[in-house]
């Protein structure tokens, strides 16, 4: 597995893959940025985000700007995402064949369960929804797609640690590790195990009051036919979705809904 989540850092220029182009990579990282902090950021901005020269980004922000992918405010001397970029994201959910088949049953769930229903992929070192289902209940979680969530003390990441292969999962834990203290990180460790015996034991993984102290939320990881990985998850409230109600109620219903989804043949 490609060792890309310490970019630019890391690896000598000897170790660096020669098919690598790294300008190219740059000017992705600079798309990124706007990803993490979202509105409008400056070159300054950038460069403390991504690590990179502020020269450097300097003459990639006016090259993706010239090329439509951001868009530059004079008075404000920022930039912010452009409708090319839209067009990258757009043309990827459309072929996202699992969104399409998905769709259906997830918006039923959503409507007799009257709980939001999510689908995400993994995108580094989080998850990103590619769908949403929301039931008519003005107090379910809003969450719009294109959102994140850690991948470590999210049920919806918890889930796809669950579903990766174990040496897979050594790769992620080892990048994972660096994101936290050392105070922090065995605690947030030892529930990523207890979620991995939790879903070979009971088939979805949970998270409670942990990357949002009010958030509760259970997830079912779906392996498709091509081998990619997303999962599926409810939840909402803490106030409104208390454990045992998601243990006895929705996680069954979600495994069923992960079921549904798997058999019309993704």
């Amino acid at each position: 597995m490609q060792d890309f989540f310490d970019y630019p850092e890391s690896k000598s220029k000897d170790e660096k893959d020669r098919k690598f182009v790294e300008a190219l990579a740059r000017g992705l990282e600079i798309l990124r940025a706007f990803g993490q902090k979202g509105g409008l950021l400056g070159n300054q901005d950038i460069a403390s985000i991504t690590g990179l020269p502020k020269p450097t980004v300097s003459r990639l922000t006016y090259t993706l700007t010239k090329l439509g992918y951001l868009t530059y405010s004079p008075s404000l001397e920022k930039y912010q995402l452009d409708s090319g970029v839209l067009a990258l994201g757009s043309a990827y959910t459309s072929q996202l064949q699992v969104r399409q088949v998905a769709k259906p049953y997830m918006d039923a769930m959503a409507k007799r369960a009257q709980v939001s229903v999510g689908l995400a992929t993994r995108e580094r070192l989080s998850m990103i929804f590619v769908s949403y289902s929301r039931s008519d209940d003005a107090q379910s979680l809003r969450v719009e797609v294109g959102s994140r969530l850690p991948m470590a003390t999210s049920a919806i990441g918890r889930g796809f640690l669950a579903m990766v292969t174990a040496e897979e999962r050594e790769f992620f834990m080892q990048h994972l590790q660096k994101k936290y203290s050392e105070q922090e990180w065995p605690a947030i460790k030892a529930d990523i195990d207890a979620s991995i015996a939790e879903y070979n034991e009971k088939g979805y993984t949970s998270a409670y009051a942990a990357w949002d102290r009010n958030v509760n939320a259970v997830a079912v990881p779906l392996k498709l036919r091509d081998d990619k990985i997303v999962c599926l998850s409810c939840g909402g409230p803490s106030y409104m979705f208390s454990k045992e109600n998601l243990e006895n109620v929705l996680a069954p219903q979600l495994i069923h809904l992960g079921r549904d989804i798997m058999g019309a043949g993704v």
